[in-house]
């Protein structure tokens, strides 16, 4: 028997339905993700821990490890979507018809004199009225001239001294038969640890400040931005994945525009 999960990148995994210890270690961590009492340090700690079955545990004496084929388990990709579940920010509220949001963030930006990520943050805390279409947001533009800056808030990026550079990040990255995943990023490096044809796991190393990724299978494709933040998430998509401390700050989601912002993004 096959179970089915939708992971948060909207990529659905199939798994053979799990019985005995494997079953009774996923009944915790799937109600865990959603429990306001277990914080996402707690579901982390859970997933990585002894505990978790599908872990190796011969690979590091006294250790259990997330090994490569450990993450080709879409079971591990579950367990992963879990955690990054619990990084999600709160959701705006309903947005009135589209017509209304007409401003895009950059230019958002611009007119308020601060940086995008801010313009993000002000969404999120329900500060800026906006409109989520296809992954991108859209600000109504007399909420966005009546708000008020604060003067203790971030400057725009060309005003300010650039922010603290990413860690590094667990990637696995490539093409496979069905699907790629691409990364663009100033580093322009790839520490491998491991290469299987023109599939390769490792790190990208720690300095990025914005890293682009493009996922393409033969139905979709799909177009990320992330950058440094504090904590740990995981964008997966058709196997392939990158783990670290990173949160996305741009999604498309529709095929010829995510591959024109991954054409048009410059690394910073």
């Amino acid at each position: 028997m096959k179970t089915q999960y939708t992971l948060l990148s909207g990529e659905t995994v199939e798994f053979p339905t799990p019985t005995g210890e494997l079953d009774a270690f996923l009944r915790r961590v799937l109600p865990a993700a959603t429990d306001p009492a277990v914080s996402e340090a707690e579901l982390n700690d859970l997933v990585f821990g002894p505990e978790n079955p599908l872990l190796d545990k011969t690979a590091v004496a006294g250790r259990s490890v997330a090994t490569a084929d450990v993450y080709r388990d879409p079971l591990f990709h579950v367990m992963l979507d879990c955690i990054a579940r619990k990084r999600l920010p709160a959701q705006p509220a309903p947005a009135a018809p589209r017509t209304r949001y007409t401003m895009t963030v950059p230019e958002a930006a611009q007119q308020l004199g601060i940086s995008e990520s801010a313009v993000r943050q002000a969404i999120y805390a329900s500060r800026l009225r906006a409109s989520k279409e296809g992954g991108t947001y859209y600000l109504d533009p007399h909420s966005v001239a009546s708000y008020r800056v604060s003067k203790r808030g971030p400057r725009r990026q060309d005003q300010q001294a650039k922010g603290r550079p990413g860690g590094t990040l667990d990637a696995r990255i490539g093409s496979g038969p069905d699907a790629s995943f691409r990364v663009k990023h100033s580093r322009d490096e790839f520490e491998l640890t491991e290469r299987r044809g023109p599939e390769w796991t490792g790190m990208i190393p720690s300095g990025w400040r914005r890293i682009a990724l493009l996922g393409t299978s033969k139905e979709l494709s799909r177009y990320w931005e992330i950058e440094p933040a504090e904590g740990e998430s995981v964008l997966h998509f058709e196997g392939f994945y990158v783990r670290g401390g990173f949160r996305v700050v741009e999604t498309v989601s529709t095929t010829q525009r995510a591959v024109a912002a991954f054409k048009a993004f410059q690394p910073r």
